[in-house]
């Protein structure tokens, strides 16, 4: 995590770290096998950024990991010490700018970028995968009071998030 984020930095990327290693500092720890990030990269620096990567030790098919870009809107490629890095494309500047944009967090000397507690929960809001529903419930109980919640809401509004996600949302609110 931290040679990729150092990487995104000197390439002057716009990322923020979110996933299982993010949500353990907003909300319940949870084991994570990979470093989950959201970037946000005109076309024009996507081989340049790949071309980084690869000399910071990750291991990068570039024309494959564009064309994965392109197509899936995910690269995943190997970090150094076979680390599994994701990295997600953000389909607007609403995935990486939260309701107080980035939060800095100091890991060691390195300052790395991380999605704020708000903008975890509408990202975790939006996939609505199998585990995401417990995230949700930690990190509403890890900030009881401190969260953004009408942002939140307002976001997933513009998302078009189904009615009924967004009452099962309302119904973990209320749990905490």
């Amino acid at each position: 995590m931290l040679a990729v984020s150092a990487v995104f930095a000197r390439q002057q990327i716009k990322y923020v770290l979110i996933g299982g290693l993010r949500i353990g500092v907003h909300g319940q720890g949870r084991a994570t096998e990979d470093a989950d990030f959201l970037l946000h990269i005109p076309a024009l620096q996507r081989p340049p950024l790949l071309e980084a990567m690869a000399e910071a030790g990750c291991t990068v098919g570039v024309v494959q990991s564009i064309r994965d870009w392109n197509d899936g809107g995910m690269l995943v490629v190997l970090g150094p010490g076979g680390v599994h890095i994701d990295c997600l494309k953000a389909v607007s500047h609403c995935s990486i700018a939260s309701s107080n944009e980035h939060v800095p967090k100091l890991f060691g000397s390195q300052v790395v970028r991380v999605a704020d507690a708000a903008g975890l929960l509408l990202l975790k809001l939006i996939a609505f995968r199998s585990l995401d529903p417990e995230g949700i419930c930690g990190i509403l109980a890890a900030n009881v009071g401190r969260l953004g919640l009408d942002w939140v809401r307002h976001e997933a509004t513009l998302a078009g998030l189904d009615p009924n996600r967004m009452a099962e949302f309302e119904g973990m609110v209320q749990e905490f």
